[in-house]
């Protein structure tokens, strides 16, 4: 009876003590357009970071990305770019990314960039980004276009690299990508790290020898959890240290 209670107590600590995510809508030109939002348990204001989703669309395993932020201290808005579509399979994955214009997704980055700048919850309109795959390419992009992102992650995504858009970004960039990823080499990585520095920029190109496409998602084939876990305490760091502490 006791191991009950104290399994009951346990399973229930854990759902009060979890950040409070839930759905939101805001404008982005014309539309309306959703996403999940999750913050601190603290009281308060606190900083933000925009999560951009990978080719699945806005799923359970990036909703929980965000509430890993909200975890650490920070407001986390993930903008659903795929319009209520997600991604079953690699296929219908594909076709979502490949029917998704880049110019209408960072519009809609900076729409949601605006709903974070007016939260009551949110304490400065410099902002971070982190985005993974296709993500990781729109959050770039993102910084390129909106001096509001004072801190840019991008995971594994194709890259932009030409040091005259790169001098546009406000704030260093992390970048995390898989030494064993078939679609992001070393070529791209290095043409990064490159360009930053020829632009100006703080640039940390961090590559995780042995790790494929993907290697954050633990939800997915690639996922490594050793490496996964370094990474994050990279992301983590890196937010701390240029948006403000966290929790």
């Amino acid at each position: 009876m006791s191991f009950l209670f104290v399994s009951m107590f346990s399973v229930l600590s854990a759902v009060l003590s979890s950040p409070s995510g839930k759905d939101v809508t805001f404008p982005s030109g014309k539309e309306t357009i959703k996403a999940y939002l999750a913050v601190p348990e603290k009281e308060g204001k606190h900083p933000a970071v925009l999560v951009i989703h990978e080719w699945w669309g806005l799923n359970d395993q990036i909703k929980s990305v965000a509430d890993r932020l909200a975890k650490e201290g920070y407001v986390a808005l993930v903008p659903d770019l795929y319009r209520g579509k997600v991604g079953t399979d690699a296929e219908s994955a594909h076709e979502l990314m490949r029917g998704l214009p880049e110019e209408r997704a960072v519009a809609d980055i900076r729409a949601a960039a605006d709903f974070l700048g007016k939260h009551e919850r949110v304490a400065s309109a410099k902002f971070g980004i982190v985005g993974f795959c296709m993500g990781g390419r729109l959050s770039l992009l993102s910084a390129i276009e909106d001096g509001r992102f004072a801190a840019t992650v991008i995971c594994y995504g194709r890259p932009e690299t030409n040091p005259e858009k790169l001098k546009k970004v406000n704030g260093p960039v992390l970048g995390i990508f898989g030494g064993a990823d078939q679609g992001i080499g070393k070529d791209q990585t290095d043409a990064l790290e490159a360009g930053l520095k020829t632009a100006g920029k703080k640039g940390d190109i961090q590559v995780y020898d042995g790790c494929g496409h993907a290697f954050l998602n633990e939800k997915g084939k690639g996922y490594k959890e050793k490496e996964a876990a370094e990474a994050w305490k990279k992301i983590f760091e890196f937010f701390r240290k240029n948006l403000g502490a966290g929790s």
